[in-house]
């Protein structure tokens, strides 16, 4: 498959399993060199709570809160931390390993997105975004299991605060990046989700949440539109990325791996926008 021939993707939003299970699909494609390098746009079509590959859902999450109030629970196969997809635009970039686009390395692939989101987000107009460098990572509360709490290497700030968050997955033949942009949010409700070992750490996890968070809503004059970031994120990654740029859908392939992944993780009927319908009851 050519190296310069980029997918463009846009979904808007969707249910929080079935955004996992297509990028779960894209991944898998690409690894076995069926697809070309993606970038997928997407939303969240209700609140929704991410967690990491490897965070500790029973530390670090309040499972009756989230079923109380009806937030279903995914789980992420990138890293990081958990957050709150609700007034949100994210991005999922896959491309095969070696790519022309990037470096070998996973810091070297990461700060090449960044850069691509930076990009995006000055044609959002967003003044002076600023990717987190080697050295300038910015703790935040130390035990909050909150992805928005700390800003990490090659991250995006402004004003010193986290606008973009970002994880990776990489296989032997193929990466991915999730990457989160908080249009807008509700501390209080993303905060109430986590579990704390102490009352003074949970107000300490508060605290350091909302100081160190920023939204699109906070920083531009008028709250932009979905479709309206998605033009500017298209932009952006295709000056920072150029080549053959195809606007399409998911190939019969990855159809087909997506379905089975969902059934293979007992989501039997339910989610809307397959052919057939699968059940939610269960996260991934």
């Amino acid at each position: 498959m050519n190296k310069t021939d980029w997918r463009l993707i846009e979904d808007g939003p969707m249910d929080g399993r079935l955004n996992m299970a297509k990028d779960w699909a894209i991944l898998t494609a690409c690894e076995r060199g069926e697809a070309p390098a993606t970038l997928r746009l997407y939303g969240w079509d209700r609140p929704t709570l991410s967690i990491g590959y490897s965070q500790n859902e029973l530390r670090d999450v309040d499972r009756a809160q989230c079923e109380r109030r009806n937030i279903p629970i995914v789980r992420r196969f990138t890293g990081g931390r958990a957050l709150l997809h609700q007034f949100e635009f994210t991005y999922c970039l896959v491309a095969p390993i070696p790519h022309s686009g990037f470096p070998g390395s996973l810091a070297g692939a990461f700060a090449v997105v960044s850069q691509a989101v930076i990009a995006s987000l000055k044609k959002a107009g967003v003044v002076n975004p600023e990717m987190v460098g080697r050295g300038k990572r910015t703790l935040g509360h130390n035990r909050s299991p909150a992805c928005f709490s700390a800003s990490n290497h090659w991250e995006i700030t402004v004003m010193g605060k986290k606008l973009a968050g970002s994880a990776q997955r990489r296989l032997n033949k193929a990466f991915l990046q999730h990457g989160s942009i908080l249009m807008d949010w509700e501390p209080d409700l993303a905060h109430s989700l986590f579990r704390y070992s102490s009352e003074s750490e949970k107000s300490q996890g508060l605290k350091s949440m909302t100081s160190k968070t920023l939204t699109l809503k906070g920083v531009l004059p008028v709250k932009p539109e979905w479709q309206e970031l998605a033009h500017c994120f298209a932009g952006g990654f295709q000056d920072t990325f150029p080549g053959s740029w195809k606007k399409e859908t998911l190939s019969l392939l990855e159809t087909e791996l997506m379905e089975g992944y969902l059934k293979e993780n007992g989501i039997m009927s339910s989610v809307k926008g397959l052919g057939n319908t699968f059940d939610c009851s269960q996260g991934l």
